[in-house]
């Protein structure tokens, strides 16, 4: 009996131990697989992405087999007892709000802000059939419990339609509106459920098109909503410090879950006893439904929540979930023991990227502080540096390839050697995480602003700060060497607006030439490959948003005046020109990455495949590849060859 119980013991200890060293390892484990992810459905002119796309909305499979997430590039399946991804599906072309498969598991719709629900054969990974409708776009989609049925709402509309043969049976419009993208379908689809103004919720028959019940008394401005599986509750959050049970027939209220912060999503359990909300307090707390009280916790390791789900079986919860330290996963728990049974990485952001000078690596810094080294021919990853404790926002090779400089976010600048990964030196001293960094082209300098409007040269060989060149009376966002090195242009993005080119005179710098933006908001800056101009990336209006105008100004860096506007129905965040000086890339707040012919100034082409606003781009040395990052958190690399000088 007391060997039995000395046993037992060890045994939990070991467990203990085991679980707490898988939480550890999550977040020091090499960065190699996630980074090798399948080159599925990439848009016409890429030759390789890098990065899935952040995780938001998950459901699992009727079956259990697969688990659905939302990513901004598409629909990702995993196998749930590998932990594989098994396919991708893409082909919307704006965000997809929301997934669900019919009953036998064979089949998914999702909808788009682009105004189409999606039909995808599982097994293939293509999509079968297309359904367009509302023009303000889909929330929300369902089947019929016979799966003969596909309902989608929209902004204005509720669209039904027949599966087998595609024909649209009704539009159902009367006093019908979603107000801000939060509907939601019963189980059975006879039900929908529509926020509005904040202040109450109502209840459409999905049938009749009529209104069915309102929900008052909200206690703040609701963010999700989810029905109960039998549809008689549906639970209501946002803001607030709580959720809200309702009865849908009664339309009161049944129960109130206090004390959980803002409740952005939130699940029920098969059998309707239990509701797991994610929570911005890093947690996923386990509600019992009937009396309302917190039955469990579950903890990430600090993560941020963005969906949850219950299997099938009701028996395992899986959270994804995101930091940046670990970046994006989906981690899964054992209801009954709270245990953690299985973490799928899935992916990490990447936030700037740099070619080296032979064109036979680029690099990209991720949102976890790692250094990521690509073979920008095969988009394999080949080696992960680590010292950064943030995102690494911007990197710059020296001008031999021998060594690579990082900043990040956590204000450092690292300098590394990139025949051995090994760590040179930390610079911590005057730094912003605002700008980018750059070498002078003998390699003997790099340049990185500081706080102030300061913007500081350092040695490159020993660390030290050389010179401080103070002028701007905000954040400066860009600086950059001109390829000659005898100016330095420096741009700042807010108060004064202003674009400084430095000139080199006995072993300083002194200010030469003010560049001052018309209106609206520069982003970037680039010099030309004969350093006589200069490129600035502009927006239009004093707002971040997509849609206002925006312009490429090429400036004459021997003179006050500029040479020539190159304009974009999108702000432009980012700008680059070819190494032969002949072509000029750009990526926009509206997702495309465009380039032009310098000479006549027409437009050689525009891509399109990201999802979201173009920041980053960067050139291969031999012109051939461009590399893209967007906020949608990938990186493309295009092929050149067939549209740059054919």
């Amino acid at each position: 009996m007391k060997f039995r119980l000395i046993f037992i013991i060890l045994t939990l200890s070991a467990a203990s131990v085991i679980l707490i060293f898988s939480l550890v390892s999550m977040r020091n484990q090499p960065d190699t697989f996630t980074y090798d992810s399948p080159q599925w459905h990439l848009p016409e002119g890429a030759k390789a992405r890098i990065g899935k796309g952040d995780i938001s909305k998950i459901k699992y499979s009727p079956d259990g087999t697969l688990l659905a997430g939302i990513s901004p590039i598409g629909i990702w399946l995993y196998d749930v007892q590998t932990g594989e991804p098994r396919s991708l599906l893409a082909g919307h072309t704006d965000t997809i709000n929301d997934l669900t498969f019919r009953a036998d598991s064979k089949m998914l719709a999702s909808a788009s802000e682009d105004g189409s629900i999606r039909l995808w054969d599982i097994i293939a990974g293509e999509c079968t059939q297309t359904f367009i409708g509302d023009i303000f776009g889909f929330d929300n989609v369902t089947f019929s419990l016979d799966g003969k049925t596909l309902i989608g709402a929209g902004f204005r509309e509720i669209n039904i339609w027949d599966v087998a043969t595609s024909m649209h049976i009704k539009t159902l419009q009367e006093q019908f509106y979603t107000d801000g993208g939060y509907s939601k379908f019963s189980l059975d689809g006879k039900l929908l459920a529509c926020p509005r103004g904040g202040d109450s919720i109502l209840l459409w028959d999905v049938t009749t098109g009529k209104e069915k019940q309102t929900l008052t008394d909200l206690n703040r401005r609701v963010e999700s909503i989810e029905f109960s599986p039998d549809g008689n509750t549906l639970a209501s959050g946002g803001y607030g410090d709580s959720i809200i049970l309702w009865d849908t027939k009664t339309g009161k209220q049944e129960q109130i879950l206090k004390r959980h912060n803002k409740n952005f999503t939130f699940t029920f359990s098969p059998d309707g006893k239990t509701l797991a909300s994610g929570s911005s307090d890093k947690t996923i707390s386990l509600w019992d439904t009937n009396t309302g009280k917190r039955k469990k916790t579950f903890k990430g390791p600090e993560l941020y929540f963005s969906g949850v789900a219950f299997s099938p079986d009701g028996k395992t919860l899986t959270g994804a979930g995101w930091n940046d330290s670990v970046g994006n996963v989906l981690i899964f728990w054992d209801v009954m023991t709270g245990d953690q049974k299985k973490i799928i990485r899935h992916n990490i952001d990447q936030y700037s990227v740099s070619f080296s000078p032979d064109g036979t690596t680029f690099a990209s810094g991720g949102a976890n502080g790692s250094i990521l080294m690509w073979d920008p021919v095969t988009g394999k990853h080949k080696k992960t540096l680590k010292g950064h404790k943030r995102i690494v926002s911007s990197l710059a090779f020296s001008p031999d390839g021998k060594i690579l400089a990082s900043k990040g976010w956590d204000e450092t600048v690292i300098l590394w050697d990139i025949g051995t990964g090994k760590r040179l030196k930390k610079i911590r001293r005057g730094m912003s995480s605002a700008s980018n960094i750059s070498f002078s082209p003998d390699g003997a300098t790099f340049v990185n602003s500081g706080y102030n409007g300061k913007v500081n040269l350092f040695d490159a060989a020993t660390g030290k700060l050389k010179q401080t060149l103070i002028s701007h009376k905000n954040s400066v966002k860009n600086v950059e060497f001109s390829p000659d090195g005898n100016t330095l242009a420096s741009m700042s993005i807010n108060l004064d607006g202003k674009i400084y080119i430095w000139n080199f005179t006995t072993d300083t710098y002194r200010q030469k030439q003010t560049y001052q933006k018309a209106k609206g908001i520069f982003y970037n800056i680039a010099y030309s490959p004969d350093g006589k101009t200069l490129a600035s990336a502009e927006g239009l209006g004093k707002r971040h948003f997509s849609g206002a105008a925006g312009m490429i100004r090429l400036w004459n860096v021997e003179s006050d005046g500029y040479k020539k506007i190159f304009r974009l129905q999108n702000k432009v965040l980012c700008v680059s020109f070819s190494p032969d000086g002949e072509t000029l890339a750009c990526g926009d707040l509206g997702s495309n990455v465009h380039l032009w012919d310098v000479a006549t100034g027409k437009q050689i082409k525009i891509f399109k495949g990201h999802t979201d606003g173009v920041d980053n781009i960067s050139f291969s040395p031999d012109g051939k590849t461009l590399a893209s990052r967007s906020y949608d958190g990938t990186i493309l690399l295009w092929d050149l060859t067939s549209t740059v000088n054919p």
